[in-house]
């Protein structure tokens, strides 16, 4: 009985590691000339990654010198090693776009409705520059009036968005990722807060006493505050997504959600 159990288990172990294997997202690694290969990064060392190719067996060691990056399948983080090397061919420039970052105009809702061409959404954009700035390790984030400027000349706007595909906006942006961030902000009502303060005063030569009170209320608007981001390739997949409600109830509050995401983006470093 013991022994068709432990047969059993071992089946159904097998099963779900051969599941999970299959369904294990790949590994990106790429070269410093511009490669890329695909598959399972097996170790990282000091100097070097052990790495099997999808579908094969064999390890291959590749040396971190000769690697601009990995992106973890799993995960979705992003390590940086070394910028890619300038390319010889007919197209130079495609090698600039590597290891950039463009942050877009934040999309800026305000009770149910989005507030087109609001300064809001040039504001939230510089906030959040200011707070990954430093923050990316080797990338480097296109300052946003560079972004906003290739933008307009290519005709993208808040009414234009929708029609073009998001490696068609890093393309023009030349950059290898790109920031699409929405802020909603909606009124919730105000809460009112009372206070009092009483006293008593013994009356002049009379037994007794005499009370006077004083009183105030004041009220504050409350809203919710939400931040939606998304970190895209070049290629128009989502390396990171994610959406938070601001914790405190103020219209102000979203800063700190901001920071609380790029924190978790898989390209921040301290």
């Amino acid at each position: 009985m013991k022994t068709k159990l432990f047969i059993t288990l071992t089946i159904l172990l097998t099963v779900v590691a051969m599941s999970w294997s299959q369904d294990a997202k790949l590994d990106k690694v790429v070269m410093v000339n511009g490669e890329v290969k695909i598959g399972h990064v097996t170790g990282v060392r000091d100097t070097e990654i052990q790495f099997v190719h999808d579908k094969e067996t064999i390890s291959y060691t590749f040396q971190k010198a000769k690697i601009s990056k990995i992106e973890f399948g799993s995960s979705g983080r992003i390590e940086v090693y070394n910028d890619v090397a300038p390319t010889t061919s007919a197209s130079p420039n495609l090698a600039d776009h590597h290891n950039k970052i463009a942050i877009l105009p934040f999309a800026y809702v305000r009770d149910g409705r989005q507030l087109k061409n609001d300064i809001s959404e040039t504001k939230v954009q510089k906030e959040f520059f200011s707070l990954m700035n430093g923050h990316v390790g080797k990338l480097k984030v296109q300052d946003p009036q560079t972004t906003n400027a290739l933008l307009h000349k290519n005709g993208v706007t808040d009414e234009t968005f929708d029609n073009f595909m998001m490696p068609e906006i890093a393309n023009m942006l030349g950059v290898e990722y790109v920031v699409r961030g929405i802020l909603t902000i909606n009124e919730q009502g105000s809460t009112s807060y009372s206070s009092n303060y009483s006293s008593y005063t013994a009356k002049k030569n009379k037994p007794g006493t005499n009370k006077w009170s004083v009183g105030s209320t004041s009220s504050s608007l409350q809203f919710n505050s939400i931040i939606d981001l998304t970190l895209y390739n070049d290629t128009g997949d989502a390396v990171y997504a994610h959406t938070k409600e601001s914790f405190w109830p103020t219209d102000d509050a979203y800063p700190m959600t901001l920071k609380y995401l790029l924190k978790r983006m898989p390209i921040y470093t301290k």
